[in-house]
């Protein structure tokens, strides 16, 4: 059985979208919300002195939670796994097909 590859929509001009968004929720949360920020200001500010593209875009209180928006989708993942070393908690992350963008989703109930 031959498989053909087809390598002509690998990088569409102006399809890329770049950076992620990180979205925090659960009742940990509410008792712990100015440590779990700190850290997230921590990492992008680290990032930035690294890299002045690479930053924490925004941060807002959304749904019940915290949403943070993040320029570059390495460095969401490096908040994500951060967030999860330091605070363990359920997380997850979702990759758009084609594109360098990241969802990620870090929750503790307890």
């Amino acid at each position: 059985m031959k498989i053909e590859r087809h390598y002509e929509d690998f990088m569409k001009p102006g399809m890329i979208e770049e950076g992620g968004i990180i979205r925090l929720s659960g009742k940990f949360l509410l008792d712990h919300e100015d440590e779990v920020l700190n850290l997230i200001k921590h990492e992008g500010k680290l990032a930035e002195q690294r890299n002045p593209g690479h930053k924490v875009v925004k941060i807002e209180k959304a749904d019940g939670g915290i949403s943070a928006e993040i320029s570059d989708h390495n460095l969401a993942l490096h908040i994500g796994k951060a967030l999860s070393h330091a605070y363990q908690g359920e997380h997850e992350y979702k990759f758009l097909k084609g594109e360098k963008f990241v969802e990620v989703k870090w929750r503790r109930d307890d």
